[in-house]
């Protein structure tokens, strides 16, 4: 396929937006939605009669038969000042995971993320006679994938300091790891919670996890792939010479495969929103691939 094949280039710029606005579905919304109104249901009975359903105790982890408080625990509030900076961080920093990695690998995250939040607040807190709600652990997950996935990029904290997220990252963990240790006053925040989200947003950023990518597991096709990888990365297996070529140009044809279909999609992404819209390493991508194909065609 050449360069002008390709559907952004079959027609304008303004035809482009139009057919590219379809509806999707928002798990960030959804989620913010879902939180609001258990608030509000809340509120109007009275008496924290709903927040006491679904929050999660110190005993919780001891009864198997309360583990479904695990989740029910990130959607209740205990104010309204709890609520709105909890929404008010998902509102901001869910979309960047949610259209990264896609809306079903978002909610998979946030659920995982909000349950090991509360086994590691409950593991500490097993013989405290003490309770735990919000969404606070889930959303920190959240937020240290987004510092994580784009560290320069500025943002506004308290909308008013200007400064690029690696560096609010430190600021939220340094209080969080003040606040466990005792220093900040005896508040009531969940600093174990915060700190196992930001634990298994680092982990799953760092080992590069995917939980749409767990069903390949089961898959027989997906354990003879990786054999047959594996078995070329080690040439001692190999009674043949000529064998051990044949496999390390395939390997590099899907190399070669995988490289063109990543600039295929940073150019699409160029055709829609602007190089402004590139990250390091899109540019890093297109730059390679770019002297790829002048190597390609370099004439012999």
């Amino acid at each position: 396929m050449g360069l002008y094949d390709r559907d952004y280039y079959q027609q304008s710029s303004r035809e482009r937006e139009y057919y590219h606005i379809q509806p999707q579905q928002s798990w960030v919304f959804a989620i913010i939605v879902v939180n609001i109104m258990v608030f509000f249901a809340n509120a109007v009975r009275g008496g924290d009669s709903i927040n006491d359903l679904m929050v999660m105790h110190s005993t919780t982890l001891a009864h198997p038969t309360e583990w479904w408080r695990l989740v029910t625990y990130a959607f209740a509030h205990g104010s309204f000042t709890h609520l709105f900076f909890n929404m008010l961080a998902l509102f901001f920093f869910g979309p960047l995971i949610e259209r990264r990695h896609g809306p079903i690998e978002f909610v998979c995250f946030y659920f995982t993320t909000a349950i090991l939040a509360g086994v590691a607040w409950g593991a500490f807190n097993l013989t405290e006679n003490a309770s735990m709600l919000g969404a606070s652990g889930a959303i920190s997950g959240i937020v240290m994938v987004a510092i994580c996935t784009y560290p320069r990029m500025m943002v506004m904290v308290w909308f008013v300091l200007e400064m690029p997220m690696w560096l609010m990252g430190v600021i939220f963990i340094l209080g969080d790891l003040f606040g466990f240790f005792g220093y900040s006053g005896g508040d009531r925040v969940a600093h174990e919670a915060h700190l196992a989200g930001v634990a298994v947003g680092a982990a799953y950023w760092w080992l590069k996890l995917r939980f749409t990518d767990f069903p390949l597991l089961f898959s027989r096709q997906y354990w003879k792939e990786r054999k047959r990888r594996k078995r070329f990365f080690d040439p001692k297996n190999y009674t043949s010479r000529y064998n051990y070529i044949d496999d390390e140009e395939e390997e590099k044809n899907e190399v070669d495969t995988k490289l063109q279909k990543q600039v295929d999609e940073i150019l699409q992404k160029i055709s829609e929103k602007g190089q402004n819209s590139l990250t390091w390493n899109e540019r890093r991508i297109l730059k390679r691939g770019s002297k790829e194909f002048k190597k390609k065609n370099k004439p012999k």
